[in-house]
């Protein structure tokens, strides 16, 4: 009995001599937690393929689908939605999100492409708009939700504050300590400087509604492609047309849009510590 209480003794005194760390830096290391990215692509299917299969489409490259000039230009065309307030501007783009994420819960666009046979091969394509569409929804309630400035909460507000107190240098050597890597401090310090100068910008909210009328006729194809019915060859080319361009021009506003481009700078500098959800 006296062998078994002095074991556990000794056990407590080892777990009680710590990691080396003192008791500044274990708090400092607890309440430095990122924030957490969710996936912009999310597929609750579960999808199995054999050893066979997925060896025989190793090599297979994926297949070009032409784009429609003219469909594009239609997508394309200017447009805007009245918006004057940010409860106005956010309530639009839900809309939006709620239409693409009805679409994805029965499966998004890639179902479309892999429940008829000849279409599979451009599944690809399906796979993709369901993630850009994403990556769109997310923009646009960002962009709607920090038009004014850029609202920091958490983390960002945490690293922000901590910048300014320390001074770059202090900031670098206070991390550089704790042990933390070179390269996720130069993140932190990207992040904390455009989240400063991002502090005095104003977006107005007619600009947005741009952004908003064209990202809903985007929303509204992608929800009638997820559910088109195809009966023919003919119907099928027009499918993977309509998709292939659709795809195509999501992409571009993603660099023409200077409201997406904000949104996507500020996803692109803020550190993220994991995926959230599943692929």
């Amino acid at each position: 009995m006296q062998y078994g209480r002095l074991i556990v003794l000794m056990l407590v005194m080892v777990a009680g001599c710590g990691s080396g760390m003192n008791d500044e830096e274990v708090v400092e290391k607890s309440n430095f937690q990122m924030p957490v990215k969710e996936n912009t692509w999310v597929r609750k299917e579960t999808v199995s393929k054999s050893k066979d299969g997925l060896f025989a489409n190793a090599d297979k490259k994926s297949v070009e689908v032409p784009v429609d000039p003219a469909l594009a230009d239609k997508l394309k065309k200017p447009a805007t939605l009245a918006i004057n307030s940010q409860q106005e501007c956010v309530e639009q783009a839900k809309a939006i999100d709620q239409k693409r994420t009805e679409v994805q819960k029965r499966g998004g666009v890639w179902h479309a492409y892999e429940r008829v046979a000849k279409a599979k091969p451009y599944s690809n394509y399906g796979m993709q708009l369901d993630s850009q569409t994403n990556r769109l929804a997310f923009s646009l309630k960002h962009i709607c939700k920090n038009a004014d400035k850029v609202n920091l909460g958490g983390w960002g507000a945490a690293t922000v504050q901590r910048f300014e107190e320390m001074g770059e240098d202090g900031y670098r050597n206070h991390f550089l300590a704790l042990g933390e890597v070179k390269g996720d401090i130069d993140n932190w310090v990207r992040f904390a400087k455009f989240a400063i100068e991002s502090r005095n910008r104003k977006v107005s909210y007619s600009e947005i509604g741009a952004s908003l009328a064209q990202s809903k006729r985007f929303i509204d194809l992608y929800a009638e492609l997820s559910q088109r019915k195809i009966n023919d060859d003919t119907g099928l080319q027009t499918f993977l047309t309509e998709g292939a361009t659709l795809l195509s021009v999501i992409k571009e506003s993603f660099t023409t849009d200077p409201r997406l481009v904000l949104a996507l700078q500020y996803e692109k500098l803020l550190p993220f510590e994991d995926l959230k959800g599943e692929m």
